[in-house]
């Protein structure tokens, strides 16, 4: 069985909710999630309707969430109603579909971590995601991060590869992974929308990067640990 590093005496993640609308599917994720972590907290939703009543009624640090909900709903409908009610929370998607126009699509609609269902390598795969993920560091395929992929290795907790952050900017790119907008950030900070647009700047700038996708994708090819706010 894998499990995090015992010497972790503080989890990374608490509260996690498991979205997903075929219950084997759901089970099974759930007994790999405990046995990666066996402290989280972890609720379950089969819709859209389930997960927004449990997103509204309780602050989740995590959330995994398919992209095929079925029932006329989707996981990236899911992932609109979070960003419109400006909810904090580290989404995940969970899909079949790997190529990097999905993986993208789901990244610009607020997901700051994507896993493969279609994995050849299956479970290994499967538990060597969860374990980067639940460390704190964002997991994105192979067809996101393009050449060289990704090796799972310790995480970079303080240095941010080298790159120097203020406080600031440090808790700007917390909030950025966790896939809130310019102007819920500056409410959550409590300063100007042009002074998050100048943070956000700031930091495209310091990993070289153009957009928002692109810095998810180079913290994932990192290796970092997001911020925690």
């Amino acid at each position: 069985m894998h499990t995090l590093d015992a010497a972790m005496e503080v989890p990374y993640f608490r509260k996690t909710l498991l979205v997903e609308d075929q219950g084997l599917t759901r089970q099974a994720m759930k007994t790999l999630l405990v046995q990666c972590d066996p402290r989280l907290e972890i609720d379950e939703a089969r819709d859209f309707d389930s997960a927004t009543a449990l997103l509204a009624a309780r602050q989740y640090d995590l959330m995994f969430l398919d992209y095929q909900l079925g029932a006329g709903n989707s996981g990236l409908d899911v992932l609109r109603w979070i960003a419109e009610h400006e909810i904090p929370v580290q989404v995940v998607m969970l899909s079949g579909q790997d190529d990097r126009d999905t993986v993208m699509e789901c990244i610009r609609a607020g997901a700051s971590g994507f896993i493969s269902k279609a994995s050849e390598d299956g479970d290994a795969t499967f538990r060597a995601a969860l374990n980067t993920i639940l460390a704190g560091q964002i997991y994105l395929p192979n067809s996101a991060l393009g050449k060289g992929g990704f090796s799972p290795q310790a995480p970079k907790r303080s240095t941010f590869g080298g790159v120097a952050l203020s406080p600031r900017l440090t808790e700007t790119l917390g909030y950025i992974c966790q896939g809130l907008s310019n102007k819920a950030i500056a409410r959550k900070m409590g300063v100007s929308d042009n002074t998050i647009k100048e943070y956000s700047g700031d930091l495209l700038e310091k990993f070289g990067v153009r957009r928002r996708t692109e810095l998810i994708v180079e913290m994932a090819r990192r290796g970092l640990v997001i911020p925690r706010n």
